[in-house]
């Protein structure tokens, strides 16, 4: 009789054991097909309240992947891009990623044929008096336009600059032809080898 019992207390136990491990089979199933249902749709079916409703119990994992779903379907909405499959829904913020990709496209897009700065037409309108110079000058600077453009389509701010820059140009011109003719044409002056002394030292 003892050993009856103890081989129907253990029929009892296997049975229990059996009929939990079904009911977990069925609810990691039911939960398969809810992260299936969301992955084929984005994530916009995924909702917690319905899921409530239904009488599914809700983990914590499946909370965060419809949360994760919201955001990135708000983010597809408001800027158009959309977070790639590959990445991890939980680590990447989209409104964060969608602003990157904005500025990625922004960065790579080439400029349009009309976009110039200030700065750059400054340069381009430069005159340094010799047209060669000139020539030469936007050749160094990259600038493709060689047909010499008139100050007239140069506000006042720009004309001023220039002048400005020309009259740099002309005094730089002026101090190193002063110094060039110090240095080398008239090497020996102010030590007393003057030409008057050369005289004096001839007679």
């Amino acid at each position: 009789n003892c050993l009856n019992l103890i081989v129907f207390d253990r029929l009892e136990r296997a049975k229990k054991l059996q009929e939990q491990r079904e009911k977990e089979m069925v609810e990691k199933q039911k939960q398969q097909e809810i992260a299936a249902a969301a992955a084929a749709t984005g994530g916009s079916v995924l909702n917690v309240a319905a899921l409530l409703a239904s009488g599914t119990q809700v983990t914590p994992q499946i909370a965060m992947a419809a949360q994760m779903a919201a955001l990135q379907a708000k983010a597809l909405a408001e800027t158009g891009i959309a977070v790639p499959s590959y990445y991890n829904p939980a680590a990447v913020n989209p409104m964060k990623f969608a602003e990157q990709e904005k500025k990625r496209k922004m960065l790579w897009q080439g400029k349009k044929e009309g976009d110039k700065s200030q700065s750059a037409e400054i340069w381009e309108k430069l005159n340094f008096g010799n047209k060669d110079q000139n020539v030469k000058f936007r050749k160094l600077m990259g600038i493709k336009s060689e047909d010499e453009a008139g100050c007239s389509s140069v506000d006042e701010e720009s004309y001023k600059t220039l002048k400005q820059q020309e009259e740099v140009f002309r005094n730089l011109d002026a101090q190193y032809e002063m110094a060039r003719s110090q240095t080398h044409t008239q090497r020996g002056m102010g030590l007393g080898f003057t030409s008057s002394m050369r005289g004096m030292d001839a007679v």
